[in-house]
């Protein structure tokens, strides 16, 4: 239990390293395409957030029907997105803390974007959660990096380390 429970503070905590990168950016660095699976840092900070809304509703048992595709934009502004992404990052903490090992046993029933039904364990589908944040996450370090920021390491351990220091 320990490490799904760590797994979503380290992840409300990484994507707060990467917004507060990005609140230094110039309004046409943050959205230039830059040739990304979802084109600019706009879009994939878009995308991890949508994603993020699909599983833990789907957690919740229901299907999020706003969502109409992956490559919705779900806030224009990286000031609403960055909130909608802090609330949503509060509610995994939230959800994931109130379980327990059966509740991550539990098989759930989910329809993808394309139509696929899928049926996998809770602690599955958190799993491929931490596990897309962390790829789409390494995505916009990619191109902060492009830009010319230099990116904090943002690795678990360091996670760890900032806690025992009180960071």
């Amino acid at each position: 239990m320990e490490s799904y429970q760590l797994l979503p503070r380290f992840n409300a905590w990484a994507n707060s390293k990467i917004y507060r990168m990005c609140v230094e950016l110039s309004d046409t660095d943050y959205r230039m395409d830059r040739k990304a699976f979802f084109g600019s840092i706009h879009n994939t900070l878009n995308h991890i957030l949508l994603v993020d809304i699909l599983w833990t509703a789907r957690i919740q048992g229901y299907e999020e029907e706003s969502i109409k595709s992956l490559d919705q934009i779900l806030h224009e502004s990286l000031d609403d997105l960055n909130a909608a992404q802090q609330k949503e990052d509060r509610k995994l903490i939230e959800l994931v803390d109130g379980m327990d090992r059966e509740e991550l046993k539990r098989s759930m029933k989910y329809t993808r974007m394309n139509g696929q039904k899928g049926e996998d364990s809770v602690g599955d589908v958190l799993v491929t959660l931490y596990n897309h944040q962390t790829h789409h996450r390494g995505q916009v370090h990619t191109m902060l990096t492009q830009i010319g920021v230099d990116p904090p390491d943002m690795d678990v351990i360091d996670y760890l380390h900032s806690e025992k220091a009180g960071c």
